[in-house]
């Protein structure tokens, strides 16, 4: 019997269209690993700020609970502030720092501030280089990545706080003790923040996660533009949503939630005395 022997003239490898195939699936994985990792990023770090502020409304009680009910004072001068070696910060000797509302916390939170900043650094004034021991307490007084309600919680001297004419002509406009609030549930102390930093005179900005204050839509007047613009902090009061759940808030009961920046535009978040999201503070 003759046997006959076919020898194929295909040869084993990838032609074109395998190799096609396989970068895509390749291209594919990659983009959904990618996707993953950073999802991951994203979720750790809005964790990490979650933990933040319930720390900070920790703080924040517990410094009206040692003040007899008294609340954390919002911008002003003439309340006491510290720098983390127990030293008193006065406002003629590092300007403004002493007013805002970071040293007048930090010894409630032992002192270490990273977890209130956006890049996670360790912010230990006179270990951070050749930088300035005053420009220090001054950067770390600017830019935490909450920024306080001061104009409704705690009061701001640059919004008739402290203002006995203000008091007169509009009544007490903002929380300075925890007794009064009427809706802690819904009354925003601290939310995440952003602002533009540039040199002085250079007419360059970048944007900055972390400014100390938190303007609400209105006052006496709007604060807020019509519609947010992410590259302009001001459009809508310095907040930064920017986590996927949104603006991270701390109410006066201590609670934590997350908010768009359309939710906020409602003044019930942001005055115990507003009695609508349209409400405006009008002389009594």
């Amino acid at each position: 019997m003759s046997h006959f022997h076919f020898k194929s003239s295909r040869t084993f490898g990838f032609t074109l269209v395998e190799l096609l195939v396989v970068i895509g699936v390749i291209a594919i994985l990659v983009a959904v690993i990618t996707h993953a990792a950073s999802s991951l990023g994203e979720t750790a770090e809005r964790g990490r700020e979650m933990a933040a502020a319930r720390a900070l409304g920790t703080a924040w009680t517990v410094y009206a609970t040692d003040n007899r009910g008294a609340v954390l004072p919002g911008y002003a001068s003439g309340f006491a502030a510290e720098d983390p070696f127990g030293n008193p910060l006065e406002t003629e000797t590092v300007p403004v720092a002493a007013k805002r509302w970071p040293w007048r916390l930090a010894s409630y939170l032992g002192n270490d501030l990273s977890a209130l900043y956006s890049d996670g650094t360790r912010l230990t004034p006179g270990l951070n280089g050749d930088q300035e021991y005053s420009e220090v307490l001054y950067e770390v007084s600017a830019y935490p990545s909450f920024g306080l309600n001061s104009l409704f919680v705690g009061g701001d001297e640059n919004y008739g706080g402290f203002s006995e004419i203000f008091q007169e002509t509009f009544g007490s406009f903002y929380v300075e003790r925890l007794s009064t609030v009427r809706h802690p549930e819904k009354v925003t102390v601290f939310a995440t923040t952003r602002s533009n930093t540039g040199a002085p005179g250079s007419g360059e900005t970048t944007l900055h996660e972390g400014y100390f204050r938190a303007l609400p839509p209105a006052w006496t007047s709007d604060f807020w533009a019509s519609e947010y613009d992410p590259e302009d902090p001001a459009s809508a009061g310095n907040l930064s949503p920017r986590h996927d759940a949104g603006v991270i808030r701390v109410l006066v009961d201590g609670g934590v939630a997350t908010s768009t920046i359309e939710e906020l535009r409602d003044m019930r978040h942001w005055s115990d005395h507003a009695t609508s999201a349209d409400w405006r503070l009008l002389p009594r």
